[in-house]
């Protein structure tokens, strides 16, 4: 009847548990409000959210240690050492942040750049043969398994428990859950970590042992904690020989110890069992070799997924709308025309009148995708390309279709297709916006459109 809930930042034990846990803790606020402290760039504010966070990790800490004293087997067991972990994490991620803004004296920001919304899903880990092997013969142990995403400097963000028991089909492990993450600048550094533990499916205590527990008082066991210290460390949990040798030779990961004043459980069962960096340009790619593999981890090296990046709803591409003197070829001649344009979802459209748009449903006389355009930013026309004034150009460039032929706006080689778009606006100050909303649009394109 005990249970963390190690998403919510927030731990809870029921009432009929042993009473260590008196309610909970103040969760820590959510990863979109320390986003929009942080991105801010207001250092004190950002240094008093990140110290609150350090410090509510630091008691999730502490109680996950308690629980843990009562529990050492199951499911149980894996989600206490789930949250131990976690907090640890966070708390190191955060103080690293602390000293950087301490140090540079200003928050991370990235104001500048478009947002956008990055998937990962259907994550699934090859496993090793000998290790399937003995999940076959030694069934009295099992493994537990989950994935953690760091998005530096500040967020981290965890899958659900997988195990050994329920999510191996074949011969890799699949984990169901999603990894979704909001508010993402394009010039991201997302570190994977894959950890792991093993844990008995069946309590090793005896009955006499048991009584003796559930006698134990909440002030008896503290008073008795310095004693446990070290024998917390060496609980009777029964592994397999591959799992013994993983974990002697990685290590325990999570938390930096603590004293024996605050904690009988200082750091957490899971362990290291591989790594990757991920950046937008490998939102195609499927599979990835893990680095910091041990020699006897369970899983082979592989890891594959699916990723799907896009802008973020909450940040849309910029739209404009107004009128526009375009160079056109009309009859082979070239031509000013004035038109309606609007910009919306990338794209220029534009029509020969406002009400073709406003008041009636007509399809727009023309479009410019920006996706295809040439360059990364609209320049203002020389005067060998165009002596009117506030006039910019804007060049598409983008596979050649049947019909494509050279003229006085465009080339074609038959492989690709050049357009070259002259737009005129009625002032330097419409130039200036014009030129603005487009750019904007660009960086969206440039950034999330991989």
């Amino acid at each position: 009847s005990r249970g963390i809930n190690a998403e919510n930042g927030k731990a809870v034990v029921s009432t009929q548990s042993t009473g260590i846990l008196n309610g909970g803790i103040m969760p820590f606020p959510s990863s979109a409000a320390l986003a929009s402290v942080v991105t801010r760039g207001r250092s004190n504010s950002c240094s008093k959210v990140l110290e609150q966070g350090v410090m509510v990790q630091g008691q999730l800490q502490a109680q996950a240690s308690q629980v843990l004293e009562h529990c050492n087997w199951g499911l149980e067991q894996v989600e206490a050492e789930k949250v131990l972990l976690i907090a640890g994490l966070k708390k190191e991620l955060w103080n690293r942040h602390l000293t950087e803004i301490k140090e540079e004296g200003q928050a991370f920001s990235s104001d500048t750049l478009p947002k956008g919304h990055l998937e990962i899903k259907d994550i699934s880990l090859l496993l090793r043969q000998d290790y399937l092997v003995n999940q076959v013969v030694e069934r009295k142990v099992n493994q537990a398994f989950f994935v953690v995403a760091k998005v530096n400097p500040y967020r981290l963000l965890s899958t659900n428990t997988a195990t050994s028991e329920c999510n191996i089909h074949g011969t890799n492990l699949s984990i169901s859950e999603p990894i979704v993450i909001e508010n993402l600048p394009p010039d991201y550094h997302l570190t994977i970590e894959v950890y792991c533990m093993s844990y008995n499916m069946h309590s090793s205590a005896t009955p006499a042992k048991k009584k003796k527990l559930e006698s134990n008082t909440p002030k008896r066991l503290l008073q008795t904690a310095l004693h446990k210290m070290g024998a917390s460390q060496k609980r009777d949990r029964p592994f397999t020989s591959s799992m013994d040798s993983f974990r002697e030779r990685s290590g325990s990961v999570g938390t930096p110890k603590q004293s024996a004043s605050s904690t009988t459980h200082s750091s957490a069962q899971f362990t290291l069992a591989g790594t990757l960096t991920l950046t937008i340009k490998d939102v195609k790619t499927k599979q990835f070799r893990l680095r910091k593999a041990p020699f006897h981890s369970p899983f082979e090296g592989t890891i594959n997924l699916n990723m799907a990046a896009k802008e973020s709803v909450n940040s849309p591409p910029p739209s404009h709308k107004g009128f526009l003197t375009i160079f056109q070829e009309e009859s082979g001649l070239g031509a000013w025309n004035r038109r309606w344009c609007s910009i919306q979802d990338n794209k220029i459209y534009y029509w020969l009148y406002p009400e073709d748009q406003v008041n009636s449903n007509k399809a727009p006389h023309g479009e410019i995708d920006l996706r295809h355009c040439k360059t990364d930013k609209v320049t203002i026309a020389t005067r060998l390309e165009c002596a009117r004034p506030n006039t910019f150009v804007l060049t598409i460039l983008k596979p050649a279709e049947p019909g494509d032929r050279s003229s006085i706006i465009t080339e074609s080689n038959g492989k690709t297709t050049q357009t070259k778009f002259l737009m005129c606006a009625d002032s330097r100050d419409e130039r200036k916006q014009w030129m603005e909303v487009i750019n904007r649009s660009l960086q969206c394109v440039v950034s999330w459109n991989h």
